[in-house]
């Protein structure tokens, strides 16, 4: 009994020793699997770190430069100088040396920063130009180290500086095109590495690798220059002349959806930027055109007669009455003459603004087809502009719109765009019809000149018929030329165009005294290259789009004239006799409206009405300033 018990005792000890063996032998396997399969390359990374020291080579950041090459922001090398302790052999030496060369450090101020740390490398000075790198390893070498950086300058400060944007800290694009294509124009960092000790000393005969850096790609900007610097200054002299809180204007080509002149004031200079204030800098570094909306007014006509025309629900010479309002579900809606224009064609409706016309006309249209145009023209989303934070419209729904609303919306209220989505509709509607898509990027370019991505254009939807867009062209250039669109006017060049004059609203209801004027148009009237849209928000004094902002507009079509059509010859003739007669503005103070209609009507001057009091107490101009045949005259009624 006892031989038996003791076999089979040895057995069941041997087996459990075996299995036993066998899970210790499992569980190496697996950690060994584990170690190198799962976690070796970090381990091995670890590994490096110990013996390996590196410091960064930071690529050089690409240049921006506008469509002809005219560089507006690059980058330079600089340099960050180290000391690796362990390597030192003379301490005074050393710091005798940088600071001879080094003008912001002294010898006592190397010494503590080499004194406080025992081992790796020391940052002593950042920034440092190649001739002082040079000076320094000329004189001394050892222990001294360098790893280079890129600093960024702004050639010409202010310009463009919403849509160019800045860098944060570690140099990466925070705003505008460096945002943008950061991750094309920062490029590929290298790295210099050495073979060290765990105190940092480099090791005996060891070999030290280096990485070369890859340099970022050069943008090429859809902006011409030229003309962006006679539109930023013309532009600033707008904003500072009417006190203004802000004025912008926006350039594009109508056929290929180049913006080619875009800019806000006030603006900031990118070369050096107030951090302190991060509000103050979101408010300067914000690009209206694009990023912010507005309710359009008047302008908005120029879409309304277009899809009108469209639908073949009205022509240039179709009848109108304008009483002075329109009377929608009980709800008074007022033409912006409340003495009202008379029977006036549709011609004639856009040369005088008549929100009467265009009232009749949107309700022609209908809803369900007035919004399948938004939708058409892009109004419904962004329209993929290559430039951070690009808003779209701000619609009611369409289930919710009233009668007046959409009335309302006729004339360009009770809807908000963005300056942007209004030229490029407007592009739609003068180019034969094509909605495209605006651009400011035109090429990506390698340090090597190699074009890497050039952009074509690209057309989103097909919106008008050609002969509309015709139409348009000829009902456009005679708003110029004959109605509120005069001071546009250059004698012998065919400009197109319509005014604005929209109210601003606070808290849901309307801001009084506070308007944004505005004009947009375009050159040549006939085969439009460059549509100009000008935008003066709250100007004090005089506030309509036909005085303040059709006058900026014509500065800027006369630079672009000047700059890109100096062999076009003035071809175009208008008969000036009637309609710039001078005429001394009599004293209106006091009058009722029809009497001030009355007189003002009797010496061919347009007239608008400010207020619901009884009689005029005071106009613009003032009584006794020299005006022209055809002039508006602002009665403020209070």
């Amino acid at each position: 009994m006892d031989i038996k018990y003791t076999t089979v005792s040895v057995t069941k000890r041997l087996t459990a020793l075996f299995f036993g063996a066998v899970f210790l032998i499992g569980l190496l396997f697996v950690k060994l699997f584990y170690l190198q399969i799962i976690s070796g390359n970090v381990l091995q990374k670890k590994g490096m770190s110990q013996w390996l020291r590196d410091l960064k080579n930071t690529a050089l950041r690409g240049s921006i430069t506008d469509r002809n090459g005219v560089e507006l922001a690059s980058s330079y090398t600089s340099y960050d100088l180290y000391i690796r302790k362990a390597d030192i052999q003379n301490i005074d030496a050393v710091t005798s040396v940088i600071a001879k060369y080094v003008e912001e450090i002294s010898e006592e101020e190397i010494k503590q920063k080499i004194e406080k740390y025992n081992y790796g490398e020391i940052l002593i000075a950042k920034q440092l130009k190649k001739e002082v790198v040079s000076n320094i390893l000329n004189e001394y070498q050892s222990g001294i180290l360098f790893s280079s950086s890129t600093s960024r300058n702004y050639i010409y400060n202010n310009m463009l500086c919403q849509i160019l944007g800045f860098l944060s800290s570690d140099g990466d694009g925070q705003s505008g095109i460096e945002k943008q294509y950061n991750q094309y124009l920062k490029g590929v960092d290298g790295t210099t590495y050495s073979q060290t000790d765990l105190k940092g000393t480099k090791l005996a005969d060891s070999t030290s690798y280096y990485i070369n850096s890859i340099d970022g790609l050069n943008v090429e900007l859809t902006i011409d220059f030229k003309i962006q610097q006679q539109v930023e200054d013309i532009v600033n002299k707008a904003y500072q002349n009417n006190a203004a809180k802000s004025a912008s204007a926006l350039v594009m080509n109508p056929n290929t959806g180049e913006i080619i002149s875009i800019c806000t004031y006030p603006n900031y200079d990118l070369n050096n930027i107030d951090r302190s204030n991060i509000e103050m800098l979101n408010t300067l570094s914000r690009c209206i055109p694009v990023a912010d909306t507005y309710e359009p007014g008047s302008t908005f006509k120029i879409l309304v007669a277009a899809i009108a025309l469209n639908e073949g629900i009205t022509s240039r010479n179709h009848y109108y009455y304008c009483g002075g309002a329109r009377i929608v579900n009980g709800v008074r809606i007022n033409c912006s003459r409340r003495s009202g224009h008379g029977p006036q064609t549709l011609q004639q409706g856009l040369n005088n603004s008549c929100n009467c016309v265009f009232m009749d006309l949107i309700q022609q249209i209908g809803v369900k087809k007035f919004y399948w145009y938004l939708k058409e023209l892009g109004f419904d989303t962004t329209l993929g502009l290559d430039y951070p934070s690009e808003t779209k419209a701000v619609l009611m729904p369409e289930s919710l719109v009233t009668d007046p609303d959409l009335c309302r919306m006729g004339f360009g209220q009770t809807i908000a765009i963005s300056e942007l989505e209004l030229v490029n509709s407007v592009c739609a509607v003068i180019n034969g019809g094509n909605l495209m898509q605006p651009h400011l990027v035109k090429k990506l370019v390698d340090s090597s000149g190699k074009i890497v991505y050039e952009k074509q254009a690209s057309i989103l939807n097909k919106v008008f018929k050609p002969s509309v867009s015709k139409l348009m062209n000829e009902m456009l250039e005679e708003v110029v030329s004959k109605g509120g669109g005069k001071y546009a006017r250059i004698d012998g060049y065919q400009i197109a165009g319509k005014t604005g004059t929209a109210q601003k609203y606070e808290n849901g209801a309307i801001a009084q005294g506070k308007y944004i004027a505005s004009f947009i148009g375009y050159y040549p009237a006939d085969k439009p290259e460059y549509v100009v849209l000008v935008c003066v928000d709250e100007p004090k004094g005089a506030y309509y789009g036909g005085v303040v902002a059709a006058p900026v507009a014509k500065e800027i079509f006369q630079a672009i004239i000047d700059t890109r059509y100096k062999e076009v010859e003035a071809n175009i003739e208008y008969d000036l006799s009637q309609k710039e007669k001078d005429i001394e503005l009599p004293n209106l103070i006091g009058m009722t409206l029809s009497e001030a209609g009355s007189l003002l009507a009797s010496l061919n001057l347009q007239y608008l009405v400010s207020g619901n009091g009884a009689r005029v107490t005071s106009c613009l101009p003032s009584p006794g300033t020299m005006v022209k045949e055809g002039d508006i005259v602002l009665l403020v009624m209070d």
